[in-house]
């Protein structure tokens, strides 16, 4: 688990809402919770603190999008978490597979957070 970097208790976005087939295309910003449950809002400027409101720690988080109700880009790009494990990132694939998600090949890709170096394609 990792806390925020942002501290400030921001209230949780009203949009936030658990991840599950049908949801509507677009880009989002994704937060896992310590059981695995995974949050989603629309993507925007500093939404990751919102996801869960009141600065709560995140097991994984990064940004994710769905095309045609397969993902098919999902990254561990967030500033306000800085998620940098490749194994975290494989495990929020295998979770959104479980609930039925498609993901394209080449979709699941690791940034770093040091560099400006490309990212690593992990599937």
């Amino acid at each position: 688990m990792k806390s925020p970097l942002d501290s400030h208790p921001y209230e949780r976005d009203s949009r936030s809402r658990e991840i599950e087939l049908g949801l509507a295309d677009g880009a989002f910003v994704f937060v896992q919770v310590e059981y695995g449950a995974i949050f989603v809002v629309p993507d925007g400027p500093h939404m990751h603190p919102k996801v869960l409101g009141n600065a709560q720690p995140a097991m994984y988080a990064g940004d994710l999008t769905i095309d045609r109700g397969r993902i098919r880009d999902l990254t561990n790009l967030s500033g306000t978490f800085r998620f940098s494990d490749s194994e975290g990132l494989l495990a929020v694939a295998r979770a959104l597979e479980l609930k039925g998600f498609c993901i394209m090949s080449g979709a699941v890709r690791l940034f770093s957070h040091v560099d400006s170096s490309r990212p690593v394609v992990l599937r």
